[in-house]
């Protein structure tokens, strides 16, 4: 799997992910690019997940855990681009109830500043 960091607006990474994210190696990728981030004292993430072609159980808790090691930080965490497959888990797992997803890593972005202007974000 590839992680591209990018920075979308000023305080907004975006990570794009390329290629499955299942248990393993690429779980671990998603870890350290996300130590990464937290590090670097980031509170606005996007997973924009456009190009992952599978993602198992141990991609969604790794997902998880990222959401909420950057909530315990402060931060909050977007998923850009949810596929129908992805849609589907995320679903069935009813990790779509707080793991908010958006069609676009753009609107994704837009939302934080929705979210920072009102108190029910």
């Amino acid at each position: 799997m590839l992680i591209n960091k990018k920075e979308l607006k000023p305080g907004i990474i975006v990570l794009e992910l390329s290629g499955p994210l299942q248990m393993g190696v690429e779980c671990k990728q998603l870890e350290l690019a996300f130590d990464q981030v937290l590090s670097d004292n980031h509170k606005h993430v996007i997973v924009d997940l456009s190009k992952v072609t599978k993602l198992d159980s141990g991609g969604l808790g790794k997902l998880v855990d990222c959401f909420s090691r950057l909530k315990t930080a402060g931060g909050t965490l977007r998923l850009a681009a949810t596929t129908g497959m992805i849609d589907g888990v995320l679903k069935l797992a009813h990790a779509d109830r707080f793991l908010k997803a958006y069609p676009t890593a753009l609107e994704a972005a837009d939302s934080f500043s929705d979210s920072s202007r009102s108190s029910a974000g």
